[in-house]
């Protein structure tokens, strides 16, 4: 062999080298051979908020495991407690349920709710809620966006002006937010209104697929239907939630909960994940679970294009 074609080989061979070091992300990873380990609850928005966490935190050089979708609340609760995961994603309001002590109403209030569970979990279980999203999924009383205009109805101050001043209303729910306080008899106390039995059409259930479904359809007269916040549906048959100002069911915000020991060797991944959770908002949740749902998109091709429009990812 010469010593021309020798160079010219070594010559390939260290190119080649340095190309593959150059685009591979693992070399330059930020935990190398200590995988972070993120899960989250089974269902469509969990798939979603997941891939947002994954995809950024691997753009930044993190090296995750990938337990999205992992399982039930509960499930995800005793992983997170147990070490099984290192990071989740939570609501807010669920705070009422892990915690003790705290006054059954501080849980309408975002922030006195959010530093409620943040201080109770970083003391009890060093477990770090961190600043939610501005995205309130919780129960709310939904219209067409057409009626909403029609009639002037943008919040509950509104609705109740609206049936006070003797409004068609015909109320699909269920059974369970009918009853309780914290669902309609708070809303009509607070607001001052009053719904009869002829104006309820109750559900023994609360599946916002079929109420909205019936609401977009008015189904038997309905116009006014139970929903959840970040609905797909909502953007999907172009309704709207009426606001809740003085949140009478409890605020349920999506927080990323990573565990002390994580936070301790990677602190930086704070502001990483709360700058993402910061783009998140009641709308482009609705638009993204609506992609999941009714267009087929799978929930990380959700998540890749809303990073990608954010300037997060490329």
């Amino acid at each position: 062999m010469s010593k021309k074609f020798t160079y010219i080989v070594l010559s390939i061979l260290i190119l080649a080298l340095l190309t593959s070091c150059t685009d591979n992300k693992s070399g330059d990873s930020n935990n190398p051979n200590d995988p972070i380990i993120l899960g989250t609850f089974v269902d469509t928005e969990g798939g979603i908020l997941g891939n947002i966490l994954l995809l950024t935190l691997e753009e930044k050089g993190y090296e995750i495991t990938d337990k999205i979708q992992f399982g039930t609340p509960d499930v995800h609760r005793n992983a997170l407690l147990e070490g099984e995961l290192h990071i989740g994603i939570d609501y807010t309001g669920n705070g009422q349920f892990y915690s003790e002590g705290f006054p059954e109403d501080i849980w309408r209030d975002a922030i006195k709710g959010y530093e409620s569970i943040a201080s109770y979990d970083k003391e009890k279980n060093n477990l770090y809620w961190l600043r939610p999203a501005n995205a309130n999924n919780t129960e709310f009383m939904a219209i067409k966006k057409t009626f909403a205009e029609e009639n002037n109805i943008t919040d509950m101050y509104d609705f109740a002006n609206y049936v006070n001043g003797g409004g068609y209303v015909k109320f699909i729910t269920s059974q369970l937010f009918a009853e309780k306080y914290s669902g309609l008899l708070g809303m009509e106390e607070a607001y001052g209104f009053d719904l009869n039995s002829s104006q309820l059409v109750i559900l023994p259930h609360g599946n916002t697929a079929e109420t909205l479904s019936a609401l977009a359809n008015e189904t038997d007269g309905i116009n006014v239907a139970l929903a959840y916040g970040t609905d797909g549906a909502l953007a999907d048959l172009d309704l709207v939630v009426i606001e809740d100002p003085l949140s009478i069911p409890p605020v349920y915000e999506p927080s990323a909960i990573v565990r002390g020991e994580v936070l301790e060797k990677y602190p930086e991944i704070k502001t990483i994940i709360e700058d993402v959770f910061s783009t998140l908002n009641l709308v482009n949740l609705q638009e993204m679970n609506k992609k999941v749902i009714v267009d087929g998109l799978s929930p990380r091709d959700v998540a890749e294009q809303h990073l990608k429009d954010n300037g997060i990812i490329k």
